[in-house]
């Protein structure tokens, strides 16, 4: 396959390094992986535009863990750096609203989510290109492998597109294990990457700074919680039809520079929590906040809603008709009342959740900071401090990238407590 040939006059690209290795290699799995910004997921969305131009009629599937996900995301990159400007292929709905793209040689690009597995594998593919494929599970991956099978291009492929996670995922063991060929990309592969960007990767710390600078599997030192996103990530279809009807909590953490947040959970009959939906954003006031918030719960009852203490902005919230009851906020208390929860009960299953796409928008402020953009990606740098002798302190977390962690703990210690009588609140 001759690189060249993608070179295209409204959107010049020229594979280099691990992109250039990906256009390639033509082995049936693939793990293209590095630091943030080295131009993986363009390189590979380059050599599926390829592939479908040059072998008429072969089918490809583009998948993230949820479809929205993809649309946020990819799906921008494909239709704004990959496909020429005007081109044809993006005639049709709008992306959200999208299931394929379809090019003028029968070639066709099937787009979904592994939230909604059941139209996507019902059919045959010649390529499957996975994102930020460190959220999917394996048994995910394993299944979509099984639909590599149209047989309309000299051969069959599987690509998972990812930043590293911690050493013991799926994914790096797989590849340690070769059943996928491992691809490097690395800052030097992208042309485009400024010394800003990569002064921003500088600033990062622990886990996050190996992964997305360095491009390390690596964990972060002394978490506070085990929190694992294969036991205790679901979507929502994977609850009952009924679910709306149970219990209802929301909890509020306030911020401006740092992220406000607010999360919405649901507690079913066996006590187990689900977080369902989240606002996680920085540098909006607290009544564009309490809008939204107003918005978003339309039709819900809650059994009460928790926040922070500050006066000024709880009054605001009730000024919008967001009425509010100060959350308990003991650290140690609240701490083992969250561990408790993530433990596996005897049934097999922990007693708390955090839903796929729960997170109404992202904010691109923290996205270009490369911070956590929600509570889930939180866990994974929420730690002990430590000692100078390198021993943990078990006191106090760190109290950086936390605000979605308060919230948490603001509900479970408060579940913890004896039971109270509060009226349930109907939002308008």
């Amino acid at each position: 396959m001759n690189a060249e040939i993608i070179l295209d006059e409204q959107r010049p690209y020229q594979p280099f390094g691990g992109a250039e290795e990906l256009f390639y290699c033509k082995s049936k799995e693939i793990l293209i992986e590095g630091p943030a910004g080295t131009g993986k997921t363009r390189g590979v969305l380059e050599k599926v535009h390829l592939c479908a131009c040059k072998y008429p009629g072969i089918r490809v599937l583009l998948i993230r863990k949820t479809r929205r996900a993809l649309t946020e995301s990819v799906l921008v990159t494909y239709e704004e750096k990959v496909l020429p400007a005007n081109d044809i292929i993006k005639h049709g709905p709008q992306r959200e609203h999208r299931h394929s793209y379809k090019y003028p040689n029968g070639s066709v690009i099937v787009i979904g989510g592994m939230d909604n597995p059941d139209r996507i594998m019902s059919t045959e593919y010649d390529i499957i290109a996975a994102f930020e494929s460190h959220e999917l599970s394996e048994d995910d991956w394993e299944k979509a492998t099984t639909r590599l099978r149209n047989g309309k291009m000299p051969y069959q492929q599987a690509i998972a597109d990812t930043n590293p996670a911690a050493p013991t995922h799926w994914l790096n063991q797989r590849a340690s294990a070769n059943k996928m060929q491992r691809i490097l990309s690395r800052h030097k592969d992208n042309p485009s990457v400024t010394d800003e960007y990569l002064r921003t990767l500088d600033q990062l710390t622990g886990a996050r700074r190996a992964r997305l600078r360095d491009g390390r599997w690596a964990s972060q030192e002394g978490l506070v919680y085990e929190f694992d996103p294969q036991v205790h990530m679901k979507t929502l279809k994977d609850l009952p039809e009924n679910w709306d009807q149970w219990n209802k909590y929301r909890v509020i953490d306030f911020g401006y520079t740092n992220p406000f947040v607010c999360q919405w959970w649901v507690q079913d009959p066996d006590d187990r929590l689900y977080m369902y939906r989240e606002i996680y954003y920085s540098h909006r006031l607290v009544r564009e906040h309490a809008e939204q918030i107003k918005e978003l719960s339309v039709g819900e009852r809650y059994v009460v809603t928790l926040s922070d203490h500050d006066a000024e902005d709880r009054a605001t919230l009730h000024d919008a008709g967001i009425y509010t009851q100060p959350a308990p906020k003991e650290v140690a208390t609240g701490i083992q009342a969250v561990q408790l929860r993530l433990k596996i009960r005897p049934d097999g299953k922990p007693g708390l959740f955090v839903i796929h796409d729960a997170l109404v928008e992202r904010d691109p402020f923290l996205v270009n900071a490369k911070k956590p953009v929600c509570t889930r990606e939180e866990y994974d740098s929420y730690s002990w401090p430590k000692a100078a002798d390198g021993r943990q302190i078990k006191e106090a977390p760190v109290k950086v990238d936390d605000h979605g962690m308060d919230c948490t703990k603001y509900l479970c210690l408060y579940l913890t407590k004896p039971k109270r009588t509060a009226p349930k609140v109907s939002v308008h």
